[in-house]
């Protein structure tokens, strides 16, 4: 067994496993199920880490069917092997490149960026617009997202300022999306029609008004998300809906379960795909480096997971990850190229 190789694939795999695990979706439904649930930080990590181990299992699974007939193959090309493995990983990584670079990888999120309640009795440090709802700082100019329902069901409204404060036209309606994210794992996706000086979803949004929204702004082929956090509270007068903090009373305890099988069936049936073509690349390590894979990316998986969910439980909303969110495929893609290239010059 050639050693140094098969550890530049583990540490590959460990780097490409943890990337992946600071992706929203794998610690943001954890975050908002343990407030809405009345969750101690020792149990939301907790369900953190054992939701993990189901996203993990499903991934090792996919592994294994790729193991198996890698080893088939194997037997088959004899030394060709490595350099078929290594083609892969390369045809992989190019793949990841091009979704970079043509615009069709994950947008960033403004995760720590975005509108965050206060607990209640502190304030709240963040601005709010005319209609009551918050801003978001596009870089460009402002987006105040209301939620409308003065004798109406409740639908979104969108209003939108110029970099210098003056009220501008709404855009495109093609260059706006809209999504929710709720504590059981929930997403919805909204669509928009255009009024004179706003943007008004079609869909009405379902009590409780209980999630994160994600305001995605497409432009020069890339696309820009923001997250914004809502609590339900009560009506102070206004037209709008107004986020803010408020007490909440208990989450009855049978609600638990059916927050943590959502939160398992999320993460166990979206599996870490980057991670595939490491176990390609560990085909000639039988079994045994298999093995080793699966313990690879059930540490660094696990470890991310409950990682960033404790520095967002901690209120570390400043963390620079931006430059992760937006260049993940990138990143991913040259990871994978360079294993490529080492298995095919250096595995015998």
């Amino acid at each position: 067994m050639n050693s140094p190789v098969l550890t530049t694939i583990a540490v590959t795999g460990f780097t490409i496993a943890f990337l992946h695990a600071a992706i929203p979706t794998h610690w943001l439904p954890f975050v908002l199920a343990g407030r809405v649930q009345k969750w101690s930080r020792g149990r939301t990590l907790l369900v953190t880490a054992v939701c993990g181990s189901g996203h993990v299992l499903f991934t090792a699974a996919l592994g294994f069917i790729v193991a198996w007939l890698g080893f088939a193959i194997s037997d088959q090309v004899g030394a060709w092997f490595p350099r078929i493995a290594g083609g892969t990983l390369l045809l992989f990584g190019f793949f990841y490149v091009y979704r970079q670079f043509s615009g069709r990888a994950h947008g960033h999120s403004h995760m720590f960026g975005g509108h965050h309640h206060s607990e209640p009795g502190k304030g709240d440090e963040h601005e709010h617009g005319p209609h009551g709802g918050p801003l978001v700082d596009t870089g460009h100019g402002r987006i105040e997202l209301s939620v409308f329902e003065t004798g109406v069901p409740p639908r979104f409204r969108l209003y939108f300022t110029d970099g210098d404060g003056r009220e501008a036209s709404p855009p495109a309606l093609e260059l706006i999306g809209l999504s929710t994210l709720r504590p059981d794992a929930s997403r919805q996706a909204f669509s928009f029609k255009a009024a004179p000086d706003y943007l008004e979803s079609n869909e009405e949004i379902p009590e409780p008004h209980e999630f994160t929204v994600f305001v995605e702004l497409r432009h020069d082929g890339h696309t820009h998300e923001h997250r914004i956090s809502f609590v339900e509270v009560h009506h102070h007068g206004t037209h709008d809906h107004e986020p803010a903090a408020s007490s909440q009373p208990a989450a009855p305890a049978k609600s638990d379960w059916a927050a943590m099988v959502s939160l398992f069936t999320l993460l166990t049936f979206s599996p870490c795909e980057g991670f595939i073509p490491v176990y390609v690349s560990g085909v000639r390590y039988g079994w045994s480096g298999f093995a080793l894979l699966t313990v690879v990316l059930s540490v660094a998986t696990i470890a991310g997971m409950v990682v960033f969910t404790w520095l967002t439980l901690l209120g570390l909303e400043k963390l620079k990850l931006r430059w992760l969110e937006r260049y993940e495929s990138g990143v991913l893609g040259g990871l994978l190229c360079l294993l490529g290239m080492f298995v095919i010059v250096f595995e015998k």
